[in-house]
């Protein structure tokens, strides 16, 4: 709610100084969208590899989004957008932001920001197997809610221009990584009384992604200076991600901690997304 809260004072600020950067061309937009985001799973071996238990369903990788966006212009040639992005919590912590520099009419370069919610879960029954001489204190069922944060440059085209019909293309390069987790396990040895506790403590490590995107809009009537009309996004992601981690075992007693760093596969992780919505624009 930190970061909301901070998206959202910028938007004022941004708001209160619309005379100095002469912001003009604002477009206010709702969509909603589906998105598919399989992750590559790999063979279980002795290290507990955490992105093979991405997402809340093994069998179910898809999910509903809502987005809310906010476009203007400001200065001579540069111009904003800022998506925020809710999922079935209705909790607005995910976000796209980024700024363009225009080079003319049609091409333009820009910097951005994202951040992606995923969700880890059932990882305890790595721990179940692995460990079969052991029961496992706490049985339930685990579950770790994961913020990706992307850093990225874009070149923009604008590849269709016309009064009522406009599309947009965009070519995202960028570095991401999830942010850091932790998770706990305790174990006991069955029919003895020796004691095992795991504690895992993933790291941040950014690795490349692409992710092109398409963005269309088609007015359908206007008044005055309001234009309103219908729009359609479409974007695809790829990037090869890992999750390594800081794993500490203490065995009966903390005086006999061992901490080892663990270096997991990397997984292609794909993500599509579409949407269809409305904007209004003044």
């Amino acid at each position: 709610m930190k970061l909301t809260f901070s998206i959202l004072l910028q938007l004022v600020c941004f708001s209160l100084l619309a005379q100095k950067l002469d912001i003009r061309n604002s477009e206010f937009s709702f969509s909603l969208g589906a998105v598919e985001t399989p992750m590559e799973k790999f063979s279980a071996n002795e290290n507990l590899d955490f992105l093979n238990y991405f997402g809340t369903d093994p069998e179910y990788v898809g999910y509903a989004v809502v987005n809310l966006g906010y476009k203007f212009d400001f200065l001579s040639k540069m111009s904003a957008d800022v998506k925020l992005i809710l999922m079935s919590d209705l909790v607005p912590d995910n976000y796209d932001i980024s700024a363009y520099y225009h080079l003319n009419k049609t091409i333009g370069i820009g910097i951005g920001s994202v951040l992606n919610k995923v969700y880890i879960s059932g990882f305890e029954q790595f721990q179940a197997q692995n460990l079969p001489n052991y029961y496992l204190v706490d049985d339930n069922s685990q579950q770790i809610k994961v913020y990706d944060l992307g850093l990225y440059l874009t070149p923009m085209f604008k590849l269709i221009r016309s009064d009522r019909f406009q599309t947009t293309l965009k070519f995202d390069l960028g570095l991401a990584s999830f942010l850091k987790e932790e998770s706990v396990f305790f174990h006991k040895r069955k029919l003895g009384n020796e004691r095992l506790s795991y504690h895992y403590n993933t790291n941040i490590s950014f690795q490349p992604y692409i992710n092109p995107k398409i963005e269309m809009r088609l007015q359908a009537f206007h008044i005055n200076k309001t234009s309103v009309g219908l729009l359609l996004n479409s974007n695809f992601y790829y990037s090869k991600r890992s999750m390594n981690y800081v794993r500490s075992i203490q065995r009966w007693t903390s005086d006999n901690e061992i901490n080892e760093l663990v270096k997991t596969p990397k997984h292609a992780y794909i993500q599509f997304e579409i949407d269809f919505g409305i904007y209004v624009k003044w």
